[in-house]
């Protein structure tokens, strides 16, 4: 009987455990946001340009901060081209304005490898900020649609 009970108190507290860490992850972008704390976030757009004959890609990417200055904003692209990659990676710093903005960030395909064609690819932006006393990340990964 004792076993049992054992057994009952350690699944119940784990219950509680998970619920507790999953109220304090979703509420702490919104809590950050509205205490004055630092807020980052960065969506892909489902397409992209390419440019130069597959050079490079055009890629938008909406970044939405409250940090102070400015921000650093990564993007990177890869693609299965003919059983070869095409990879490549651009840079951009983003003046934060406290609502969403629209960026476009040049990926230059890597001198070593393959160019971007038209198709499906994997890209991946991530943003880097800071206010006073607190630095943070946000990264967002989505399948884009490369388009001439």
């Amino acid at each position: 009987m004792r076993t049992v009970r054992t057994r009952a108190l350690a699944a119940t507290a784990a219950v509680l455990a998970g619920l507790l860490l999953a109220l304090g992850v979703n509420a702490g972008p919104a809590v950050a946001f509205f205490s004055g704390g630092l807020f980052l976030e960065v969506d892909l757009e489902s397409r992209a340009s390419l440019v130069a004959r597959g050079a490079a890609v055009d890629v938008p990417v909406e970044v939405t901060c409250n940090a102070t200055g400015t921000v650093d904003l990564f993007v990177s692209v890869t693609q299965r081209v003919n059983g070869r990659v095409a990879a490549g990676s651009g840079f951009a710093q983003v003046g934060c304005s406290g609502s969403g903005q629209r960026i476009v960030v040049r990926v230059t395909a890597s001198p070593s490898g393959r160019a971007f064609v038209q198709g499906t690819a994997v890209a991946e932006a991530e943003v880097f900020g800071c206010r006073p006393n607190i630095c943070g990340l946000e990264t967002d990964t989505e399948t884009v649609r490369l388009r001439r």
